[in-house]
């Protein structure tokens, strides 16, 4: 007959159970610094601007408005966001889930994660949600090593290629 192997009683040696202790409390940790969000002023100013000559426009020849409000009220709310000043952001993946500025998702509401990288234009983690409504975040990398990000999140997350939005590539070319 075979012999039966026990493993509650086997000791592990003192360097696995510390490597695996070491692994389940790893954290990746980064801020997101104002330099990586900072805004291309000129070409908003010359978009803002164009912006409020659609809206004279609408407002001049069509007698319109509420479309002439709406455009001046784009223009302003991208000229507040270009010249709001911007604070360092820290953010840090975990065996638990995603914490941005005191924020926690845990895994079990994002659906997938994405790690763009396009150096030296473009390194930037994302994370989709479960629900719907829910926008995605998007974390610009600084130093981290893409690679060890990957092979920590692929233990926790599915990966799945997110694509941009019109939306998000227009601000991205602006900086807002």
């Amino acid at each position: 007959m075979p012999e039966l192997l026990d493993l509650r009683n086997i000791n592990k040696p003192e360097e696995d159970v510390e490597t695996a202790d070491r692994v389940l409390n790893w954290k990746i940790s980064g801020e997101i610094k104002t330099e990586q969000q900072a805004a291309n002023r000129n070409l908003v100013f010359v978009v803002n601007m164009g912006l409020i000559l659609v809206g004279a426009l609408y407002l001049v020849l069509q007698k319109n408005i509420l479309s002439a409000v709406f455009f001046f009220l784009i223009a302003l709310v991208s000229f507040i966001l270009v010249s709001k000043e911007k604070k360092p952001v820290g953010w840090a993946v975990s065996p638990r889930g995603l914490e941005i500025e005191n924020i926690f998702y845990p895994y079990s509401e994002i659906k997938s994660f994405w790690i763009e990288f396009n150096p030296p234009h473009l390194k930037e983690l994302s994370f989709r949600f479960k629900k719907w409504y829910r926008p995605y975040v998007k974390i610009p990398l600084d130093r981290e090593d893409p690679l060890v990000l990957r092979r920590y999140l692929t233990g926790f997350l599915r990966e799945e290629r997110h694509e941009d939005t019109l939306i998000e590539t227009i601000t991205r070319k602006l900086g807002v």
